[in-house]
């Protein structure tokens, strides 16, 4: 496969090469799945109510047995009276769980395969900005017509495109080793630099 290679002004500057051959057919199945162990990943699972042994109160009597007319109390941190415990509420859970490396890969490949022949995915020649302002960057986005997330992948030290691109709300910018299938997915245009495009074809090899 050759795709076109586009420099910051969306001039073509050449053709680069893609050895496609070990892609195969997308399984919708697998890259739903690693999509769903990422989301359960990011789960803090710090939410947390207290029970009637954690609940602050005296563990004495509130008032005798009988001859009250109440009903029967042994404590005040009772679930069924004001500012007692809660029952079978939520407590701090790890949500993350592991799924084999063969189908992460399989499932990277394939969002990587998606973006390809949705054309959404386009090669930069280079990042290269002249300042660290946001503006700059942003007209040198308006030059392609892109959708309203963009991701941004270089694999070289930037400081000018990470200075410049950390303000703007639906622009994120990550090195090729940190590409997942989430973020192929979750944003709909992908601009990735020539070297950085290698690394990500090597991994999902």
């Amino acid at each position: 496969m050759d795709l076109e290679i586009f420099n910051l002004e969306n001039n073509s500057v050449g053709k680069h090469k893609l050895d496609t051959s070990n892609f195969k057919e997308i399984n919708k199945t697998v890259v739903s799945q690693v999509v769903k162990w990422q989301l359960a990943k990011k789960r803090a699972g710090t939410v947390s109510t207290k029970n009637r042994a954690l609940v602050k109160g005296s563990g004495k009597k509130p008032f005798k047995q009988k001859g009250t007319g109440n009903a029967r109390a042994g404590t005040r941190t009772s679930p069924i009276w004001r500012g007692g415990g809660v029952i079978f509420g939520p407590s701090p859970k790890d949500w993350s769980y592991s799924i084999p490396k063969k189908i992460r890969k399989l499932a990277l490949q394939n969002a990587l395969q998606y973006k390809l022949d949705d054309g959404s995915l386009m090669v930069i020649d280079s990042f290269e900005i002249e300042s660290p302002k946001t503006k700059d960057l942003v007209t040198k986005l308006n030059n392609f017509s892109l959708g309203k997330k963009i991701l941004l992948i270089n694999e070289a030290d930037n400081i000018n495109l990470e200075l410049s691109s950390r303000n703007l709300q639906n622009v994120k910018l990550i090195h090729p080793n940190g590409v997942n299938v989430y973020d192929l997915l979750n944003y709909s245009s992908v601009l990735i630099s020539k070297e950085s495009l290698n690394v990500l074809i090597e991994r999902v090899k």
